[in-house]
């Protein structure tokens, strides 16, 4: 009876939806395990708060890939922006320094560069059905990280030696001047939460606006379908590839801008260093936190999560390993259609597009969207 009932809803809804997106799902019930298929539209208009040092990169070839594989149009920086990946780092998305949508569009459907968070300035330029993403790192390894890929904060910071990292938390206001007067160019301190469009009064005054930062949270928490944490990034992955009702080819990646000969560095991380980090960038805490306890909720509300979390290691491994490996004799890496995803194939375009730097990806989409032979575009 139990099973006639499940295929009967199957049918009736497979018969009603469209067939976009094919999603598993297991019910278990009287320990019988039943599968059913579900089709979903995969969600396309997207918002990524790229938080720098917060494998925000990778995640963002996730994006470009499935952007330029269905012809999504991207929000660029304007023509005379400092940096050709970056729309700005001191405010959030306006008219002068993003550039107007091509032609041949008629909205944008994906934002994923750097730019500060205002839910009012994404909205304007963002269709109404768009799902926000973010990153989060725990802010000490942020810090670190920031400091160790930037190796020019060292010299604006004026500390130098092992025990760099030590002198500067030792007085942080000496060495970045920044942080007094609260400049958005500061990346030593609450630089997430800067990202995240916290108000400056709520910055300067942390200690005294408790209730407001947990207000201004929680309205984040219900503008945001996910926020990423680092720690926990394949989970976080996989959690992106059910809310968004992408494939499992769609997600994998091979890790971009890390810091992989950080052992190599000679720097000391001094036993009160943590500490005073905490209470330098408190308002970062109190955001990581929130968030960090929230992906673990929306990880314990999945059926079968582990399961498909362990399959993705699994592929995205040996993805990597072929993509790394490749040689004139390569040809395809095929892995057969499974409960968490269909038949993937893994080409040598596959794996240059899985390589690419953001900076190339940058320059193709801008060369496809704004060609040098038409530079024309709309003017709204």
């Amino acid at each position: 009876m139990y099973r006639s009932l499940i295929g009967f809803a199957a049918l009736v809804l497979i018969s009603t939806t469209p067939m976009i997106y094919f999603a598993f799902r297991t019910i278990e019930k009287l320990g019988t395990s039943i599968q059913s298929k579900v089709w979903q539209p995969e969600v396309r208009h997207i918002a990524f708060l790229k938080v720098h040092k917060a494998a925000s990169t990778t995640v963002q070839n996730m994006l470009f890939r499935f952007g330029t594989d269905r012809n999504l149009t991207f929000v660029m920086p304007s023509d005379d922006a400092i940096f050709p990946n970056v729309i700005s780092l001191l405010e959030t998305v306006t008219s002068n320094n993003i550039r107007s949508k091509p032609l041949s569009s008629t909205h944008f459907d994906i934002l994923c560069l750097h730019v500060l968070y205002n839910r009012t300035a994404f909205e304007h330029i963002l269709p109404n059905d768009t799902v926000y993403i973010g990153t989060l790192r725990d802010p000490f390894e942020y810090f670190i990280s920031m400091m160790l890929f930037f190796p020019i904060m060292f010299e604006r910071l004026n500390i130098s030696g092992p025990n760099a990292i030590t002198d500067f938390l030792e007085d942080p206001d000496i060495h970045d001047p920044d942080i007094a007067k609260y400049s958005a160019y500061t990346f030593t301190k609450n630089r997430m939460a800067i990202d995240y469009g916290f108000p400056l009064e709520l910055l300067v005054n942390s200690r005294s606006r408790r209730n407001d930062i947990q207000r201004y949270i929680e309205q984040l928490d219900k503008e945001f379908a996910l926020i990423i944490i680092v720690e926990h990034f394949d989970e976080s992955i996989i959690l992106l590839k059910r809310i968004l009702k992408w494939s499992t080819k769609d997600v994998i990646y091979i890790r971009k801008n890390a810091n992989t000969d950080k052992a190599n560095k000679k720097i000391n991380i001094g036993d009160k260093d943590r500490t005073r980090y905490r209470q330098l960038s408190e308002i970062d805490y109190i955001l990581y936190r929130h968030f960090y306890l929230k992906l673990l909720r929306q990880i314990e509300m999945e059926l079968l999560f582990h399961e498909e979390v362990l399959y993705f290691k699994t592929v995205r491994k040996e993805v990597e390993d072929f993509c790394q490996n490749l040689n004139q004799y390569s040809t395809v890496l095929t892995f057969s259609s499974s409960r968490w995803s269909e038949k993937i194939e893994i080409s040598r375009d596959t794996c240059d597009s899985l390589v690419i730097s953001e900076f190339d990806f940058v320059a193709k989409i801008k060369e496809k969207q704004y060609p040098r032979s038409k530079e024309i575009v709309n003017s709204d």
